[in-house]
């Protein structure tokens, strides 16, 4: 696979961290894609996050790009590590990947692949489709690259950034993905506006086990990120999100789609979704809007992580990492299946295992490993169902 490599500029916000590079209109078609927000009824039911696509303004930027004065000195903004269904891309070797070199920043990424989705610039970059002059296309574009934002941040950003400009209907992208909750009873929130909610929630709450720790990061933290961090640790916004989803809802962005078939003050609903089958453990919470009890699971599981381990032990724990909080949702929504309430022996049991061995890694085959041994030390799966015998001696000699 074609891999790309472009040096890139770190930049330091209250948001997070992003990173800023130049790249060939050609390779960002290539990479990119967006989801027009686009009007599916006649009551205004809206799909997507970006605005409709103008086909008389693209034409006229099309025409200016041929000019020989013509620049796009802003730049274009980038959810990177994206899925055109919505979900984060996992497989390691798809990935956009930060790479430190004698102080410099380089992004290194795949060519042929669509990984990433455009937050605002969409009709810049597809005025290209109507230049007459190709060469055009072998210029370079300013972009800023974030990792891994999950959907509601993506629209968050658009919001806030086109939100004053007469041409965007800040509300429309602020109702579409939970960022309109402030004037919104929470009987209209989705999936997604709870999980933001519940994760907003815990990061600013002062007697939260995760106050401050949850920042835009990478689902999968490499060394680079964390020494760009003044923390010596954080956990992923969407990590959080995607896990507190896990719980609610196997398929959110449908629950999304059939929700936005009545507006948020005119009849929108969870009870919309009560006719859908989905076996996700606190789906009942969710949909009588027992939302404190969603967020108190939440909250205590992890409270009691952080007092049994992450309290014990320093930032190299894989269990402090991204891919540790994947799996400790994992196991929390297997424990929830039986009778909505979890066990503090759950923790208990893996307590005394050694998170920062060599044999876990930050990547799916380290995932999968943290899994088994926390699955298997819960009762959750048999160490005779690892097929691997290296696996099998490890685990072993890991959880005796």
């Amino acid at each position: 696979m074609e891999k790309i490599k472009l040096r890139a500029l770190k930049v330091s916000q209250p948001l997070g961290n992003f990173f800023v590079i130049s790249i060939k209109a050609s390779i960002l078609k290539t990479i990119s894609f967006s989801e027009p927000l686009t009007y599916l009824s006649e009551d205004g039911t809206l799909k997507g996050n970006q605005r409709p696509i103008n086909e008389k303004r693209l034409s006229e930027i099309g025409k200016y790009i041929d000019t020989a004065e013509m620049t796009f000195p802003n730049s274009i903004i980038l959810s990177v590590n994206n899925n055109e269904d919505g979900s984060i891309i996992e497989d390691i070797n798809n990935r956009w990947e930060l790479i430190s070199e004698d102080g410099e920043y380089f992004l290194e990424f795949p060519g042929n692949i669509k990984s990433a989705s455009i937050i605002d610039g969409q009709h810049r970059l597809n005025g290209f489709n109507y230049i007459k002059d190709e060469s055009r296309l072998e210029m370079e574009l300013l972009c800023s690259i974030f990792f891994d934002l999950p959907n509601p941040y993506q629209a968050y950003l658009f919001a806030t950034i086109n939100g004053n400009q007469k041409k965007v209907d800040k509300s429309l992208a602020l109702e579409q993905f939970g960022y309109f909750i402030e004037k919104e009873d929470k009987e209209s929130w989705t999936p997604e506006k709870l999980a933001a909610n519940i994760v907003r929630k815990l990061n600013f709450d002062k007697k939260s086990p995760l106050y401050s720790l949850i920042k835009l990061a990478p689902i999968y933290d490499n060394e680079d990120f964390i020494k760009l961090n003044k923390s010596n640790w954080l956990i992923s916004t969407s990590a959080m999100i995607e896990g507190i989803l896990s719980l609610i809802s196997s398929n959110y962005k449908r629950d999304r789609i059939e929700m936005m078939n009545k507006k948020i003050f005119y009849g929108r609903d969870r009870k919309m979704l009560k006719n859908i089958k989905d076996n996700s453990p606190l789906r009942d919470e969710f949909l009588n809007y027992k939302d404190d009890f969603i967020e108190n699971v939440v909250s205590s599981f992890f409270s009691v992580v952080d007092e049994k381990i992450w309290s014990k032990t320093g930032s190299n724990s894989y269990l402090k990492k991204t891919i540790g909080i994947q799996v400790l949702f994992d196991v929390l929504k297997e424990s929830l299946k039986v009778n909505k309430k979890w066990s503090r022996e759950i923790i208990d049991s893996i307590s005394h295992v050694d998170f920062t061995d060599n044999y876990f890694q930050v990547s799916g085959i380290g995932k999968t490993r943290m899994r088994n041994v926390i699955f298997i030390l819960n009762k959750l799966k048999s160490i005779d169902q690892i097929q691997n015998e290296n696996d099998k001696k490890e685990i072993l000699r890991l959880i005796k």
